[in-house]
């Protein structure tokens, strides 16, 4: 976890030198297409108002003023359906899907778009040239909050622009989770893969089969070691709560995400990776045999028996919920990473084979 806020942190206070029309330098990440730089600054203050036209800019917009209401003790102004302010939002459908034009003057910040994604990445702009005390939880004294006067032009250069984070092997608890999302968001990333499933833990509520995290996500703790170093649970050894989502946690980090103009893409593995599950309900397994969810790193001979009718059935009640949670139009199965040894030795799956005339189980 440490590990993560130290590379996004990183990624945020590193200084990007970019020269804007062969003068001034400025800190944004990612560079912006285009900055004139101009005369000056502007200042936030208890009088600043926002200016919006719709309802869906002024849900943009308190995500910014929101930060003002904790870090500056105050909070700027907000009109909608409106055009005089002093940071307004138009439309402007000649830009770009995601780009924007942003104009800050020491009087007036103008932000165009033609969108609500280029909406937010303007005023996160805004949010990185502030004064980093902008992200503090509680306020800040003795602070100007200023921006320096530039006209931006910017586009995406890539359509995906994401970020993997892998809860079913180290799980992160929501509310850090929702951190990440936000600094994803700073950042102008747009998809989160979430890693739900794996060998070493299922983190997401299936309320068909609650051992699923009832068991599955918990393991032994194996403190101070790294994963090749880890040895699996021995007789008698107890196991160690380390969390899953709830339906309702995922309802809320994926409104969460999508209030940040981030999608996020379920990763549920099959046909291998799968000891966390077989752990909780053996029959999946090809032995039927009890299992314990291992704590070291690889790809384990265990994998559902795929010639068993229960087992689809199993895989398809498990998407049925998780593609209710998640609006993406993409789930991750993962597909890969799969040992044929639990196939090969199981008389069900080569009898499933001969019937069905498979020669490879790959």
């Amino acid at each position: 976890m440490r590990y993560i806020y130290l590379f996004i942190l990183g990624l945020f206070f590193s200084v990007i030198n970019m020269e804007a029309n062969n003068s001034a330098s400025i800190s944004l990440v990612p560079c912006p297409t285009n900055v004139v730089p101009g005369t000056g600054s502007f200042q936030f203050t208890p009088k600043t108002v926002f200016a919006v036209e719709t309802e869906e800019q002024a849900a943009i917009v308190r995500l910014l003023s929101d930060q003002f209401t904790c870090a500056a003790g105050f909070t700027p102004k907000l009109k909608v359906d409106s055009k005089k302010g002093n940071l307004v939002l138009q439309t402007d459908k000649t830009i770009k899907s995601e780009a924007y034009c942003l104009e800050i003057t020491p009087k007036k910040i103008t932000v165009k778009a033609a969108d609500a994604k280029g909406f937010f990445y303007a005023l996160q702009s805004i949010r990185q040239l502030l004064p980093p005390a902008i992200e503090s939880a509680v306020k800040v004294d003795g602070t100007e909050w200023i921006v320096p006067a530039m006209t931006i032009t910017d586009e995406p250069r890539f359509g995906y622009r994401g970020l993997m984070v892998d809860v079913a092997r180290f799980f992160v608890p929501k509310e850090n989770l929702l951190r990440i999302i936000d600094c994803m968001g700073m950042l102008k990333l747009n998809t989160l893969h979430l890693h739900l499933v794996d060998d070493n833990g299922w983190r997401i509520e299936i309320k068909k089969y609650p051992l699923l995290t009832e068991i599955g996500a918990s393991r032994v703790e194996r403190p101070g070691k790294l994963f090749p170093e880890r040895r699996n649970q021995r007789q008698g050894e107890p196991t160690v709560e380390k969390g899953f989502y709830t339906q309702d946690d995922i309802r809320e980090i994926v409104a969460y995400a999508a209030a940040r103009r981030i999608e996020v893409i379920p990763e549920i593995e099959m046909p291998g990776h799968a000891s966390a599950a077989i752990a909780s309900y053996p029959w999946l397994g090809t032995t039927g045999k009890q299992i314990k969810v291992p704590c070291n790193f690889g790809v384990h001979y265990n994998a559902y028996n795929v010639a068993d009718p229960r087992v689809i059935q199993f895989q398809e009640d498990v998407l049925e919920e998780v593609i209710a949670l998640f609006p993406s139009p993409v789930i991750h199965i993962g597909g890969d990473e799969l040992r044929y040894n639990a196939w090969k030795e199981s008389p069900m799956v080569r009898n499933y084979m001969k019937q069905n005339k498979i020669t490879s189980p790959g």
